[in-house]
């Protein structure tokens, strides 16, 4: 019975398939759309562009942190105009525990961030039809990876958010030897941590690359990496998955970030099918110039669009990867 409802759920999920952009504010002048930039007038929102230009997309990711002002910052009125009235799915990605991540902060501030995640329900409750959720990407590091309280975090947490019409996955960062295609010790050092995911709805991962940390055959190898990461967490896990957000930055490298997104819209139909992937979702759909990181300078080119509005050519690429 329980194998059959994975299988149902699935199937559902499938049925769904969710091809979103991170990003929000633009504004518009001369029929040109620009990412805000803190100068330019706020006109315009991001699906204003994406149901004239990309209509393969479905869906709009939005970043939730500690310092997140649930009033001031994507409204739930503003989703509910913005996006799930225009017919977009929302994708919420919260992220309280960021780079400060370590089993220590986290037993510390464990009170703080339910409560955060509260806050986060309350939000959520106001914001119409079907969302996705992401807990925590990238939380297998600092040794969290191999932590077994982190189980009983997420499973407290999935129980402070899930309901009928909220679709939550566990988040996972893809970190390893990126030259290597399948990365067995990369792929199985969360494990232990992991155990709580037989009560979420989606596995989420990411993956980011750039010429400022990772060499061209890593970077080349991305699509390829992430579909075996892929099809090994939904054949272990039995759970669908989800590319949670995809980073390639274009610093010093346009060719290399179009012939990435060219060979994942190819493999997309081998995403679906072996690992049941129920969603792709690209980082920045427009470049950042306030974009900090640890890809240092490479950080304010994740964009398929510069910060002028110009199409990249890896824009072309993306348009085929399709719902």
């Amino acid at each position: 019975m329980k194998k059959l409802i994975i299988l149902f759920l699935a199937v559902l999920l499938q049925a769904k398939f969710i091809v979103g952009v991170g990003g929000y504010d633009l504004c518009k002048k001369d029929n040109i759309y620009k990412p805000y930039d803190g100068k330019c007038a706020i006109n315009s929102n991001i699906t204003d562009f994406t149901k004239k230009e990309m209509p393969n997309v479905n869906g709009v990711s939005i970043w939730i942190t500690k310092d997140f002002n649930f009033k001031k910052w994507f409204s739930a009125k503003s989703v509910n105009k913005n996006i799930v009235k225009k017919g977009y799915t929302p994708i919420f990605i919260i992220y309280w525990f960021r780079d400060d991540i370590s089993p220590k902060f986290i037993k510390k501030n464990k009170q703080k961030y339910f409560d955060f995640l509260k806050k986060c329900n309350k939000y959520l409750s106001k914001i119409k039809g079907v969302k996705y959720i992401i807990l925590n990407p990238e939380y297998n590091e600092n040794k969290v990876e191999s932590w077994d309280g982190f189980n009983d975090i997420m499973k407290k947490s999935y129980k402070l958010l899930k309901t009928k019409n909220r679709m939550i996955g566990y988040g996972v960062g893809d970190f390893g030897v990126y030259e290597k295609t399948f990365d067995y010790g990369a792929f199985k050092s969360f494990e232990k941590s992991f155990k709580a995911v037989k009560y979420f709805d989606f596995i989420a991962f990411q993956e980011m690359r750039a010429t400022t940390r990772n060499s061209k055959s890593a970077i080349l190898n991305t699509p390829y990496r992430s579909l075996e990461f892929a099809k090994y967490l939904y054949q272990k896990y039995h759970k669908p998955t989800f590319l949670a957000y995809l980073a390639l930055s274009s610093y010093n490298a346009k060719k290399l970030q179009e012939e990435v997104y060219k060979r994942y819209s190819q493999l997309l139909p081998i995403f679906k099918k072996e690992a049941h992937l129920i969603g792709f979702n690209i980082f920045h759909l427009f470049d950042r110039v306030q974009q900090v990181g640890y890809f240092k300078q490479a950080e304010k080119h994740f964009g398929i669009l510069d910060k002028n509005g110009n199409k990249k050519p890896a824009f072309f690429w993306f348009l085929d990867v399709r719902p």
